[in-house]
């Protein structure tokens, strides 16, 4: 599927983002279980949010003017809700709730998860 300019640059920006959080998630388990450290794990899932947190700032910021478009506006929205749980755990405190974001309860080990599949929508 070809996407516009600002699509393509916002979708990079949500991939780019969903790789980062897996990379902060497995810097995570190894603090946590590689070395007991529950600070490194704790700033980890802070960070993680965080990045969940900016995404629809940052995805405005990629769309531009096509933010008003129908598949733009469908990108911001799954990218607040995104925000919203991340923002929501942010201000429970909760780590569990921190790590637990994007994964469903039928996760499995390898399968994508809600971001990666949110992505995936839009490459048709």
């Amino acid at each position: 599927m070809t996407h516009s300019i600002g699509m393509t640059k916002a979708l990079k920006l949500l991939g780019d983002t969903a790789a980062d959080i897996r990379r902060l998630e497995a810097e995570a388990a190894e603090a946590l279980h590689g070395r007991a450290d529950k600070t490194a794990h704790r700033e980890l899932m802070l960070e993680k949010c965080e990045l969940l947190a900016d995404l629809p700032e940052n995805a405005q910021d990629a769309l531009g003017a096509e933010a008003s478009t129908p598949e733009g506006r469908r990108l911001l929205t799954g990218a607040e809700g995104f925000a919203r749980r991340a923002n929501q755990a942010l201000d429970l405190e909760s780590i569990f709730y921190m790590s637990a974001l994007l994964y469903p309860d039928d996760y499995q080990d390898g399968d994508p998860n809600d971001l990666e599949r949110f992505i995936a929508t839009f490459k048709g």
